[in-house]
């Protein structure tokens, strides 16, 4: 949130209606309110999607927007048109603990993955 008092969910301070999109094309539309910062639009979006809200990057030109800065501050207006990036499940699970991970980690445990599917021994997580 940005400012002085946290705003309930359905916000406080002007809504400003945006589209997001997936890279598959699906589109969603949104309602960010001027007060909050990024990781509630975050939020949104993956309570949209039915994910958790750390695995998801919103980008809006060409610039990641980063979690802790107002939605206005970022640049984010009405009408505003934001792409949705979707990180894979780990990456969620390391920002959600605040994690300091090397990148040789989490590619060998993407390449686990990517071998236990193959095998068809990976269980579904959503």
């Amino acid at each position: 949130w940005c400012g002085r008092s946290r705003p309930r969910w359905k916000g406080q301070g002007q809504g400003q209606r945006c589209t997001a999109h997936k890279l598959d094309g699906t589109e969603l539309e949104l309602t960010l309110h001027s007060n909050w910062n990024v990781d509630m639009a975050r939020n949104q979006v993956g309570s949209q999607l039915g994910i958790n809200a750390h695995r998801i990057k919103l980008i809006l030109g060409d610039d990641v927007l980063e979690p802790q800065v107002c939605v206005t501050t970022a640049g984010v207006e009405e009408g505003s048109v934001l792409s949705i990036v979707i990180l894979p499940p780990i990456y969620g699970s390391i920002a959600e603990h605040r994690l300091k991970v090397p990148d040789e980690v989490i590619s060998a445990n993407m390449e686990l993955h990517d071998a236990l599917e193959g095998l068809g021994r990976l269980r579904p997580t959503f």
